[in-house]
């Protein structure tokens, strides 16, 4: 496994592709890649499981969340799993991405959890279309996008990119209930915006989630931890 992977800022981005798709019609929500580094936050700072267990939400804190023992759910935006890899690397020269996977970051996150939100941020800025970009990181999703949602997935595009990460008993707890909802602040995002989710775990599968916005304010249904990539429809 490469230690890392350039971020492409230069390709062609989605924003062209979508107006292809759409014929060209101007669009409410255009894609830049570095959008997706907007700083999402925590909307709500506890969740309760169906269940009746209660879960701290919170953005990074500087501890570990692997070491957490409260039911703590972690959202990191992308740009701090960017930013702690890279401090990593810095002061590891020469280390591949196996030696670093386990070790400890600034975003609470491993090296390897890190990695996995980057490298899915690089194919995102290097997309040709939407469509493109869930075939290739995102099959599972891919296959059932137009069933679940009705639309072809290029009538979407990514705007926020984060990790959610849950604690040990965190997981305990979301395992016996199915799944916990955490409400996520998201940029550019208000009420009337059709919103949709596609969740990976720490193994690489892929979902499409279905998201409710209230208020603003965007519902997110948890499974387990992993990488989420929010898309918004694009309007004619």
């Amino acid at each position: 496994m490469k230690k890392k992977l350039a971020v492409t800022l230069t390709s062609v981005t989605l924003v062209a592709a979508m107006a292809a798709v759409m014929g060209g019609q101007a669009m409410a929500i255009e894609w830049h890649p570095s959008r997706t580094q907007s700083e999402v936050g925590v909307a709500e700072e506890t969740t309760t499981t169906s269940t009746g267990s209660t879960i701290t939400v919170t953005t990074p804190t500087g501890s570990q969340v692997q070491d957490a023992d409260s039911p703590v759910i972690q959202v990191t935006p992308v740009s701090e799993t960017l930013a702690a890899n890279a401090a990593v690397d810095a002061a590891n020269p020469g280390a591949t991405g196996e030696q670093l996977a386990g070790t400890p970051t600034g975003s609470g996150l491993t090296y390897a959890a890190n990695g996995q939100l980057n490298n899915l941020y690089n194919q995102v800025t290097s997309a040709e279309s939407t469509e493109q970009l869930l075939t290739s990181t995102a099959p599972a999703a891919a296959a059932e996008f137009q069933a679940s949602v009705g639309e072809s997935a290029n009538a979407y595009t990514p705007i926020a990119l984060y990790d959610v990460a849950a604690s040990p008993s965190a997981e305990a707890v979301i395992s016996e209930s199915g799944s916990v909802q955490v409400a996520i602040s998201v940029p550019g995002v208000a009420n009337g915006t059709q919103v949709v989710a596609i969740c990976w775990d720490r193994n690489g599968n892929s979902r499409v989630v279905p998201v409710r916005v209230v208020n603003g304010v965007v519902y997110l249904t948890v499974y387990s931890s992993g990488p989420v990539m929010i898309m918004a429809r694009v309007q004619a």
